[in-house]
């Protein structure tokens, strides 16, 4: 038990040293900075993304996706924008690779 703390000791005590290597190397700290700024702007874009995505499927999906039974896209409607996950799936699939072809009838 004693010698694996050390080690881990150790090896927190290297990680550290690289954290001090970064203060000193302005160029290096504006690089991790930068990452860290892009980071947090994928974070909160991905974040938004999701949100808008969830609002337009919860409408898509109780209008859209609840068709008559009689009417003639019934399947194609229910199959893609039956529920609010699938119509999710099917909006960004339609958002990140937009080959309509597929939904055209």
């Amino acid at each position: 038990g004693g010698l694996a703390t050390i080690f881990r000791m150790v090896r927190l005590l290297r990680i550290m040293r690289i954290f001090k290597i970064v203060r000193y190397l302005k160029q290096l700290y504006f690089l991790a900075f930068g990452f860290a700024e892009a980071a947090q702007a994928v974070f909160w874009v991905t974040f938004f993304m999701v949100f808008v995505l969830y609002v337009c499927s919860v409408v898509i999906a109780r209008t859209i996706g609840s068709p008559h039974e009689d009417d003639p896209s019934y399947m194609f409607l229910r199959e893609h924008f039956g529920g609010v996950l699938r119509c999710m799936l099917t909006l960004f699939e339609i958002m990140a690779v937009p080959d309509i072809e597929r939904f055209k009838e």
